[in-house]
């Protein structure tokens, strides 16, 4: 394999880069919506730390690219841990050498979740991603869900009439995200991350600033959405989505506690799915999380992946996997918790650029685990 490898600044992108990434995207069936688009790349390029373009080439010929940002030589997707799906712009079939990546970028590994396409060899935990298929509208949507869901579908029926009855109805919107309606969801996302000890993906600073410049992208078809429910003018839930090649992915979710007995949440989904259908897209994409109430709404879309790629060293363990096994655990458990440190630390790596950063997610992280200690011996 004869491929050369260059590695460019975002900004290093010419016309003839960005239409060769539109014509592979266009030559692959599976790398649908809004993250595999340059111009999510050109959007977000300058508010992310250490971002990157690999540039890849066999003899004269560009096969593939692929956006990265480098964090103490970890190589993860542009944008994570915010980019739900990520993978190879690369052409059908087109073989790449990840140790040539890795070396062309002083990367020693790189980490993934939500890989799609051919991924590097290596072992990883699959994923399912999970869509509302919209493309014959959004009657025939709900029919085929409701036939095979009518119980969900019937309490939505009810939640909606509990809705008419107590407020007259839920004013709803489907806009652009206006600063006020970005703090709005965004404050009550990091007050459920402080509440459940997750990590803070927005204490860093840069990932707001990301979603601001995918906010202020005024190209038609693309950038930030938000579906709005509002009640006397006031904000009863909204979701951030992201819209482009066709579809909507769903973001970032928040609603008002005080209404949660109405569903507010599931029944915003169902309203942006008609809007998004009557805009003429094909799908609204949910993501890959286990959630309760997507399996009802979507249908599976494909598989996409988690791993962590290092060369040479798949069958070495690391330090902190051999501590893990001599737990007095059950292996099922061991696995879990590996996944759920491993998933932590990267989130932490993705987002925290500072030690000073890296020192609070830490002790946050040591906190929550000594309350999960403490939670599972009291439960014996």
């Amino acid at each position: 394999m004869s491929q050369t490898i260059d590695c460019l600044c975002p900004h290093e992108l010419t016309p003839a880069d960005e239409a060769r990434w539109t014509a592979l995207v266009a030559g692959r069936d599976d790398l649908t919506g809004p993250y595999f688009d340059v111009r999510y790349v050109r959007a977000i390029a300058t508010a992310v730390p250490c971002a990157g373009i690999a540039r890849i080439r066999d003899g004269d010929e560009i096969v593939a690219y692929f956006p990265y940002q480098l964090r103490s030589r970890v190589m993860q997707p542009l944008g994570a841990p915010l980019s739900d799906y990520h993978g190879l712009i690369a052409a059908p079939g087109a073989v790449i050498d990840f140790d040539a990546l890795l070396r062309a970028t002083g990367a020693r590994r790189l980490e993934f979740q939500g890989w799609i396409g051919p991924a590097p060899k290596t072992d990883g935990v699959a994923l399912r991603r999970r869509v509302a298929d919209i493309r014959r509208g959004y009657d025939a949507w709900w029919d085929a869900q409701d036939h095979e869901h009518h119980k969900f579908f019937k309490n939505i029926g009810r939640c909606q009439r509990n809705v008419e009855k107590d407020f007259g109805g839920f004013a709803f919107t489907w806009e652009r995200v206006t600063p006020e309606v970005m703090d709005w969801v965004l404050s009550r996302k990091r007050e459920q991350y402080r509440e459940s000890g997750m990590h803070d993906v927005f204490g860093c600073g840069w990932t707001r600033t990301m979603l601001d410049a995918l906010a202020a992208d005024d190209t038609d078809g693309y950038g930030l959405r938000v579906g709005v429910f509002r009640h006397d003018g006031k904000i009863v839930a909204a979701e951030i989505g992201l819209m482009g090649g066709g579809e909507v992915h769903l973001w970032f979710p928040s609603y008002d506690p005080a209404y949660y007995r109405y569903s507010v949440g599931i029944l915003l989904a169902v309203a942006i799915i008609k809007a998004a259908a009557e805009l003429g897209l094909r799908r609204v994409d949910f993501g890959t999380g286990g959630e309760d109430y997507k399996a009802p709404l979507t249908v599976d879309q494909g598989e996409c992946v988690e791993a962590v790629f290092e060369p040479k060293v798949a069958l070495m363990r690391r330090a902190a996997d051999v501590a893990i096994d001599a737990l007095p655990m059950t292996r099922c458990r061991i696995a879990a918790l590996r996944l759920s440190l491993h998933r932590r630390v990267s989130l932490i790596r993705a987002t925290e650029t500072s030690a000073a950063g890296w020192g609070r997610a830490l002790v946050s992280l040591g906190q929550r685990f000594m309350v999960r200690r403490s939670t599972a011996r009291s439960a014996r």
